[in-house]
C-alpha cells in the first residue's frame, strides 16, 4: 500500500490468461501454500495445491471429490477464484461444495467466511476471480470414490435434451456430450457418454492412465486439427469406444487426467478456450446456429464438450442463473494478429447469439466481449463492483481482467447516456 503497488495471487496459472496479470504489481505465488487435511469429515486444503494433490490424499481413505474441472493441474484457488464448474450431472458450480473459506483482505485481516459467517465476503469471494482478497484455505465436502462403468450412445442436437434427462434417470455420477466435428456430421450428432455407479467404493492408491491407450487418444485427438480426415477417423473412433476413457474406473482416477495429455505442444501455436452457457430448452435450437458461425473455422476447432450445470445460488457473478448446459469449445491457434482479430470477432457473434437464446459465456478467457455484451450477461456487474470497492476501498487487489471490467463499465455507461439523450 505504502508504495501504491496492486496485489494479485495466483496458484497453477491454469484458470485464467494473461489477464489475471499486471504490470508493476507483486504476483503472489501460492504454490507452496498445499496443506491437506480431514477435519469433521470435510477436507480441509490450503489455496496454492492442486486437485491430483487432493485426489491422491483423499483416494486411500475411500473419498474424492465432488465437483472440479475435467483436469486435476488447477489449485484450489484458482478453481474457487472462477467458480468452476464440472462434468458432474445435476450439480452446480464448484462453489456449492464449499463449506467456508479463511482469507486475507485487504487490511491485513484473516477472516472466516461461509454462508453465515461474513457471507458477503464468501459471496463475492468465490467466482470474484482474486480481486476480494488472498484465499488461505478452504472445507470442501468430499464424497465416496465410487467405481464408474461407462456407457455411450449417440443422439442429435433436437433429442439431446430427452435423452440427457433419460440418462440421468440412473445412478450417473459423470456424464458429458461431445459434439462432431467431423465434415460428413458436424453439429448434428452428439456422442453422449456417461459414468454410471457401480455401487462399490474403491480405497486403492490413484493411478494415472500413462500408457498406449493415452498416447494413442493423444495421437488421434491432435492428428484432427486442420484435418477433415483426421475429424472424421477421430469421430469413428469415439463413437465405437465411447470416447477415450472408455470401460471401469473408480472416479478419482477419471478425474485426475492431467491438462497435458491433450494439450498443443507447437511452439507457433496456442489452445484457446471459449465457453457458452444457454438454458438447456434453448440447446436443440442454439447448435444449428453457432454451427453456420463455426463451419469456416472449423479446422481450428478442436473438441466441444457438452456439460450441465444447475443453477448458481452462492455467487455474485453466476454464469448459470438458471440450469444450463455449457458449450466448452477448445480451438488451437496460430500466433497471428489477423487469426486473433477473425477469433475475437467470432467470440463476440457466438456471445451475441447465446444471448438472444438467455445464454451467458464465461469470464475467464480471453476478454473479448463488448461492454454491452458484458452487461447483459452479467447484469450482477455494478453490484459486484461495489462491494469489490467497499471491501477494497484502495484497490489493493486488481489486474488486467479488473481493468477491463472497469472499462466496460464507462463504456456502457455512455453509451447509456447516449442512448437516453
Amino acid at each position: 500500500k505504502k508504495e501504491g503497488k496492486n496485489i494479485i495471487p495466483f496458484g497453477a496459472r491454469h484458470s485464467m490468461g494473461k489477464q489475471s496479470l499486471k504490470k508493476n504489481a507483486f504476483h503472489i505465488d501460492l504454490k507452496n501454500l498445499c496443506g491437506i487435511k480431514m477435519e469433521a469429515g470435510l477436507v480441509r486444503v490450503e489455496a496454492g495445491a492442486r486437485w491430483k494433490e487432493v485426489l491422491k490424499f483423499l483416494a486411500p481413505k475411500g473419498l474424492t471429490v465432488e465437483i472440479m474441472q475435467s483436469n486435476a493441474d488447477f489449485s484450489i484457488g484458482g478453481s474457487l477464484s472462477v467458480n468452476a464448474h464440472g462434468w458432474q450431472p445435476d450439480r452446480p458450480p464448484i462453489s456449492s461444495t464449499v463449506l467456508k473459506i479463511r482469507m486475507l483482505t485487504s487490511n491485513g485481516e484473516i477472516k472466516i467466511c461461509s454462508r453465515t459467517e461474513n457471507q458477503k465476503i464468501f459471496q463475492n469471494f468465490l467466482g470474484g476471480y482474486g480481486l476480494i482478497g488472498i484465499l488461505l484455505e478452504a472445507w470442501i465436502k468430499p464424497i465416496e470414490n465410487e467405481i464408474l462403468r461407462s456407457s455411450h450412445q449417440l443422439t442429435s442436437p433436437s433429442q439431446f435434451l430427452h435423452q440427457w434427462q433419460k440418462m440421468k434417470s440412473n445412478d450417473v455420477r459423470l456424464a458429458f456430450g461431445r459434439i462432431s466435428l467431423a465434415p460428413n456430421s458436424f453439429f448434428e450428432k452428439i456422442l453422449l457418454v456417461s459414468y454410471e455407479s457401480t455401487k462399490e467404493v474403491s480405497h486403492a492408491p490413484i493411478e494415472i492412465n500413462s500408457g498406449f491407450r493415452t498416447s494413442l487418444s493423444r495421437a488421434i485427438f491432435r492428428a484432427s486439427l486442420g484435418s477433415s480426415r483426421g475429424k472424421s477417423f477421430r469421430d469413428w473412433m469415439e463413437n465405437l469406444v465411447g470416447g477415450e476413457a472408455g470401460g471401469t474406473y473408480p472416479r478419482a482416477n477419471l478425474m485426475i487426467e492431467p491438462v497435458r495429455v491433450f494439450a498443443n505442444n507447437q511452439k507457433n501455436k496456442s489452445d484457446m478456450l471459449l465457453e457458452i452457457f444457454i438454458p438447456q430448452e434453448k440447446l436443440a435450437g442454439f447448435i444449428p446456429k453457432a454451427a453456420n458461425l463455426l463451419r469456416d473455422s472449423s479446422d481450428e476447432l478442436l473438441n466441444v464438450t457438452v456439460r450441465e450445470i444447475t443453477k448458481d445460488t452462492d455467487t455474485a457473478l453466476p454464469y448459470a442463473k438458471e440450469n444450463v448446459f455449457g458449450l466448452v469449445m477448445l480451438f488451437t491457434l496460430d500466433h497471428e494478429v489477423k487469426t486473433e482479430k477473425r477469433f475475437s470477432e467470432l467470440s463476440r457473434k457466438l456471445i451475441e447469439l447465446a444471448l438472444l437464446d438467455g445464454g451467458t459465456f464465461y469470464l475467464p478467457y480471453r476478454n473479448y466481449a463488448t461492454a454491452s455484451q458484458l452487461h447483459r450477461s452479467y447484469p450482477e456487474l455494478e453490484s459486484f463492483l461495489e462491494m469489490k470497492t467497499l471491501l477494497d476501498p484502495e484497490t489493493l487487489f486488481s489486474s488486467g481482467f479488473y481493468d477491463y471490467l472497469k472499462q466496460s463499465r464507462k463504456d456502457f455507461s455512455k453509451t447509456a447516456k447516449t442512448q437516453t439523450h
